[in-house]
């Protein structure tokens, strides 16, 4: 059996009439500008799918400077000898059932046990991963088409859980695979063309560009060695090697089910531990300075910024779209050639691109998913081209209105609870923050024009005071009619509604006039 990905189809996209396909790589990336994303079934999957088709546009494109990206930019679509001429070199690696060097497999594998393909799926019932919906039992055979376990064999390098894994020889523990430990942010625009480049640095492994990269970078399928089948340690070798890392060696074995080649045994064991720390190395993620009482933990290593259930990843959109000093703070490197291609001409500074930002949550021993998210913020250009620290300041305003309101919700429902002797509980704000994107997205645009046109911004302060401010009414009305409350219960129910208004007003006038102060500082300097 064969299964060649760079022209059977296996990668899920939406066309720009928003219509649903699989392609093969090759056409993936040669049709980019027919195309409007990767979907994939889980955020986490098409986060993976990103990062391969990126290792494949640095190593077959490798713009070494601006002109060089603004060269490609300016083209309708990517260009075809470039990327004939890599793949070619490179086909033989790209067969997903090879028998020497299958695509991201270790070979050596075959003389293990085989396990059920469920291992690959993280929603599949297998082993000791329990699951809610899915109750698949290990005597079942699980049969993936093989578009979809080449998917999933993607994801699990990139993604899959830490815990036992069966041992090629002693060592079975294995770390998280490391998108595990950030959300993975992917720069889009209008079109898959465009968000493909937008994604891809300036590339000269021989310059050690982007930084981390050196001239011995490649990604997985270009070592000229197979991969040993025992675990590994080391550091990345630069860009492409951490986009493909082999977090794991894995082997996929296939059969024929009713007529047809499908992917239904599997053997995983550890693979190679990343031996850098992540801000040294990872450039589609976000940095942040970690705190302690709400105080910036000075000397303390940057931690990168992630999804979390309930609060929306907007509230750290300073780590994500504005410039930072790599000490504090640190934005995904992306955005700093973005910036740099708007200064020098190469991209409109107008223009307002989204970040998406994918991820999922382990349970508490990073063994099993229990979540994975996508989320979305906007990043106009001229944000991201912003130096000046009232802008910072702006933002920085705007998230802790956010939160001191939602803080201030959470507190109505503990005094009521406390008053009436009751169990502690924190559910109040659960119909707060995910009224905020939409209008967080609307301050951002607001902010971002302002500043490109040299405007006003109390606009966008005013209308995010606003939307907060119906937000929090909103959730705390609905606290209060949620349940019939009589008596006592009622009686103290409208003190403590009564008594949040007035916090709620006083938060934003000091959120106005912080804001405010800002404002004038910036028109003064």
């Amino acid at each position: 059996m064969r299964f060649d990905l760079l022209t059977r189809p296996w990668i899920p996209v939406v066309d720009l009439a928003g219509e649903r396909r699989e392609v093969s790589l090759a056409r993936l990336i040669l049709g980019a500008h027919q195309f409007r994303r990767i979907v994939a079934e889980a955020p986490p999957m098409t986060a993976a799918l990103h990062r391969l088709v990126l290792a494949v546009m640095h190593r077959a494109y490798a713009p070494r400077d601006d002109e060089q990206w603004s060269e490609l930019w300016s083209r309708r679509r990517l260009p075809f000898a470039p990327l004939h001429a890599y793949l070619t070199e490179h086909r033989a690696r790209f067969d997903l059932l090879d028998q020497d060097r299958p695509f991201l497999q270790c070979p050596k594998l075959g003389v293990k046990a085989w396990s059920s393909a469920a291992k690959l799926v993280p929603f599949r019932a297998s082993g000791n991963n329990v699951t809610l919906f899915d109750h698949t039992t290990d005597a079942e055979t699980v049969a993936l088409p093989l578009a979809e376990a080449a998917r999933w064999l993607v994801t699990a390098q990139a993604f899959d859980p830490g815990g036992m894994k069966t041992p090629f020889d002693k060592d079975k523990s294995s770390e998280r695979a490391p998108c595990n430990y950030f959300g993975v942010v992917v720069v889009e625009g209008a079109t898959l063309r465009e968000t493909l480049l937008l994604n891809t640095h300036e590339y000269s492994p021989d310059d050690e560009r982007p930084p981390m990269t050196g001239p011995d970078d490649r990604p997985a399928w270009e070592d000229p060695q197979a991969p040993r089948a025992e675990p590994d340690l080391r550091p990345p070798l630069g860009w492409t090697d951490l986009l493909t890392w082999p977090s794991r060696r894995i082997l996929l074995g296939a059969s024929e089910h009713d007529g047809r080649p499908v992917v239904d045994k599997v053997v995983i064991t550890p693979g190679v531990r990343l031996r850098s720390q992540l801000p040294e190395v990872e450039l589609m993620a976000a940095f942040r300075q970690p705190t302690l009482n709400g105080k910036p933990k000075k000397d303390a290593p940057l931690l990168p910024v992630r999804l979390r259930e309930v609060r929306g990843v907007w509230r750290h959109s300073v780590e994500l779209l504005l410039a930072g000093d790599d000490r504090t703070r640190r934005r995904p490197r992306m955005l700093d050639q973005i910036a740099t291609l708007a200064e020098h001409g190469h991209l409109p500074d107008d223009t307002v691109y989204t970040l998406r930002i994918f991820g999922q949550q382990l349970d508490k021993n990073n063994a099993v998913v229990e979540s994975w998210a996508e989320e979305e913020i906007l990043a106009p250009v001229a944000l991201l081209r912003a130096r000046d620290a009232s802008v910072s300041n702006l933002l920085g305003y705007a998230v802790k209105l956010a939160d001191d309101v939602g803080d201030a919700l959470r507190a109505l429902e503990r005094d009521h609870r406390g008053d009436m002797r009751g169990e502690p509980a924190s559910t109040i704000d659960l119909d707060y923050w995910p009224r905020l994107p939409s209008p967080f997205a609307e301050f951002t645009r607001t902010l971002g024009a302002a500043l490109r046109a040299g405007g006003e911004n109390a606009t966008a302060v005013q209308g995010w005071a606003t939307a907060v401010r119906a937000a929090a009414r909103t959730a705390a009305d609905l606290w209060a009619e949620g349940s019939p409350r009589q008596g006592r219960n009622l009686l103290t129910a409208g003190k403590q509604h009564v008594r949040f208004t007035g916090r709620l007003e006083t938060i934003i006038a000091v959120y106005r006039a912080h804001s405010a102060a800002s404002i004038t500082q910036e028109h003064t300097a």
